[in-house]
């Protein structure tokens, strides 16, 4: 059976202020994605280190594995991370948690942190099909790069459009216009940014063979 690992690393912790409310921050963002992806995941999300983290996906869920990342990126605006994401086989058994495991998707998983951190990439994959990889890299970087730039105001109009659907909800929530939203929305480039997103999902059924 197949599954896709997932290993995070905080760039540049060390220099980061307020360590422990970062660190805090980081632990109630793992549960929080352990409490929303539970459909998802195979093994629960766990800190390994002070600022390493890793998940376990079953490769039909890997589709999510962005999405993922990109809650962890978004819950911790200001925190920089970079993701591995590897596929491949356990060669131990399955536990709970995301930890005490072995097999090709963890050591295609640190393999691909390795080339994210040398790349000085943002998210890399390895254990996929070689021209699949060099797009869902090239795709995966593009995207990161986009929703960093996003302003405070536009992420969060961007998230509250994730969760309530409509504009004109978003608009009443914020207390502005609908036009205003929209405006916020072609300034992040959000629609070009969600249809990348879901090419980018395509790639990853395709690549597991759902």
């Amino acid at each position: 059976m197949q599954y896709m690992a997932l290993k995070f690393d905080m760039v540049r912790s060390r220099r980061l202020r307020g360590r422990d409310e970062v660190q805090k921050q980081f632990l109630a963002t793992v549960a929080d994605i352990n409490r929303q992806f539970r459909a998802c995941l195979a093994a629960d999300f766990v800190v390994t280190h002070g600022d390493e983290a890793q998940v376990l996906l079953g490769a039909q869920q890997g589709r999510w594995a962005f999405q993922l990342f990109e809650h962890l990126v978004f819950s911790m605006r200001g925190v920089e991370f970079r993701c591995g994401i590897g596929l491949g086989t356990l060669s131990t058994a399955l536990q709970p948690l995301s930890i005490g495991m072995d097999g090709e998707a963890w050591q295609n998983a640190q393999q691909a942190l390795d080339k994210a951190k040398k790349g000085r990439l943002i998210i890399s994959f390895s254990g996929f099909n070689p021209e699949l990889e060099f797009q869902l890299n090239a795709l995966g970087n593009l995207l990161c790069h986009v929703q960093a730039r996003w302003s405070g105001e536009q992420l969060e109009t961007i998230l509250l459009l994730s969760r309530l659907g409509k504009q004109r909800v978003v608009a009443a929530k914020l207390g502005i216009s609908e036009a205003a939203v929209s405006k916020q929305l072609t300034a992040a480039g959000w629609h070009h940014y969600s249809r990348g997103r879901a090419a980018l999902e395509r790639l990853l059924v395709k690549a597991t063979g759902d």
